[in-house]
């Protein structure tokens, strides 16, 4: 595979799972060049779409199967795992939460 095909199958997934992602949180995959940040919108909110065929993350793995149980043992709804970042400048904190793509294709 060269490496103008292996771009080109990147741009391609990409763009799918834009579209994917779109059509979840009832959306549109942004097509305007002049706003070149925006993956995803809906009429209040952006959404910067990243694929990677990289396994997800140990510790996000690990914190959301501890939400899971926390979800079952209080009959609450799953919320997400919120990520704090502390350092030199202020603290700053990403909720991350877990959407299936999977019924959309």
């Amino acid at each position: 595979m060269t490496i103008k095909s292996r771009n080109a199958n990147n741009r391609r997934r990409g763009k799918e799972y834009e579209r994917r992602i779109a059509r979840v949180v009832g959306g549109v995959r942004n097509l305007d060049k002049s706003r070149p940040h925006t993956d995803v919108e809906t009429d209040t909110t952006v959404y910067e779409v990243k694929s990677t065929q990289s396994p997800v993350p140990l510790w996000i793995d690990n914190a959301m199967k501890q939400c899971v149980l926390a979800s079952e043992e209080s009959n609450k709804k799953i919320g997400g795992i919120i990520k704090v970042f502390t350092g030199k400048s202020k603290a700053r904190a990403f909720l991350i939460q877990e959407i299936d793509i999977e019924e959309t294709k």
